[in-house]
């Protein structure tokens, strides 16, 4: 697996396809997380030992980035009901993408006396997530 230089890990909203939508601009820390919740079957018969399914429960994605707030456009989709699910793209590069419906669990903004303000954000799988491409 080659390396990657953070800058290239672009989110966009508005994409489920993987092309297209609009980039967030002013990102400095990106990240994803996929979550696979283990359905713990241990019995009698397990002797003591835990015993796990081979498949998880639920399976989710979660995205999260923070930055410096550029523009209101973030705060609003937060707060706006008609955004809080909407199309998400995570790009690596040009081969690896990472898209579907998300919902914005949380969305936080900070503004120190003398700095920038800045933003925190974090968006929850909210359907079918696609990973496309290889490292």
């Amino acid at each position: 697996m080659a390396a990657i230089i953070g800058r290239d890990f672009v989110l966009k909203k508005g994409s489920t396809s993987g092309s297209g939508g609009t980039a967030i601009a002013g990102c400095k820390t990106r990240r994803f997380t996929i979550n696979n919740e283990p359905v713990d079957v241990t019995n009698d018969d397990s002797v003591g030992i835990r015993t796990l399914l081979d498949k998880p429960g639920n399976k989710t994605v979660e995205i999260s980035f923070s930055g410096i707030a550029l523009d209101t456009v973030m705060a609003t989709a937060a707060l706006s009901a008609s955004d809080v699910v909407d199309e998400w793209t995570a790009t690596w590069g040009t081969s690896v993408k990472i898209y579907g419906n998300f919902f914005i669990a949380s969305y936080a903004q900070t503004g120190e006396y003398n700095g920038a303000v800045t933003f925190e954000c974090t968006l929850q799988s909210a359907g079918t997530v696609t990973l496309s491409g290889t490292w």
